[in-house]
């Protein structure tokens, strides 16, 4: 497992006043494509029934829904306590099926062995991660990434900086965050051998999908 030091920015929303109005505010956010965007996130992914399915920074456990809803085993994992509670009571008829691990750095201290999950699968928290941290955070998701398996991200992304500078003034509330660029995003990714393919959802919406296979060939995705 990965050992080395946390990056500068880190999330927690245990002391966030607002906690029991986050699945509402997320919701809402028309910007955010919040509910289709977790709602493809399986199909992007490939996932089938029996599928054991990382979801790092599952906050209140939405993400994790669809999955359970397929049939695949999902380990949610998060810096949040309280969030983590939101999602074992939300997901209490799972049980079995959905389990919960606390972790203060989810990206870079994933505490399982390597080539254990089908799938690896991270909405809207990404973002929480400088450039550096991001790209330790993708070999530290390949290393317990299956052969043959895919990791999706799905997050607000920018063109590239120019792109992310115009953005920012219209939506302030971006600014404190390392929302990734599609211009090197999916580079990290192939840097580590990955196939990756972007898919857009809003108008700053997108998710990536990386495939990891010993053997080079096209990723597709169905539509």
């Amino acid at each position: 497992m990965a050992s080395e030091p946390s990056p500068a920015k880190t999330w927690d929303f245990d002391e966030y006043d607002g906690l029991e109005r986050y699945d509402e505010r997320m919701r809402s956010s028309k910007r955010l494509c919040y509910e289709e965007t977790l709602r493809r996130l399986p199909e992007l992914a490939g996932a089938k029934a029996g599928d054991s399915v990382l979801d790092i920074g599952c906050g209140t456990g939405n993400s994790a829904v669809p999955f359970l809803q397929l049939g695949c085993r999902v380990v949610g994992m998060d810096p949040s306590q309280k969030m983590l509670k939101l999602a074992e009571d939300k997901l209490r008829r799972h049980t079995g099926a959905f389990s919960v691990q606390h972790v203060d750095d989810p990206f870079l201290r994933i505490p399982f062995d390597a080539e254990t999950f089908d799938v690896v699968v991270a909405a809207y928290a990404i973002h929480h991660l400088d450039e550096p941290a991001k790209q330790r955070a993708v070999r530290e998701m390949k290393r317990v990434l299956k052969p043959g398996g895919r990791i999706v991200v799905a997050d607000t992304m920018f063109h590239d900086a120019a792109h992310k500078a115009r953005a920012l003034a219209e939506h302030r509330d971006l600014e404190d965050e390392y929302q990734p660029l599609l211009a090197t995003f999916p580079a990290m990714f192939e840097a580590e051998g990955f196939a990756t393919k972007l898919e857009q959802v809003g108008d700053l919406v997108w998710v990536l999908v990386a495939y990891r296979s010993t053997v080079h060939r096209p990723l597709t995705i169905p539509h």
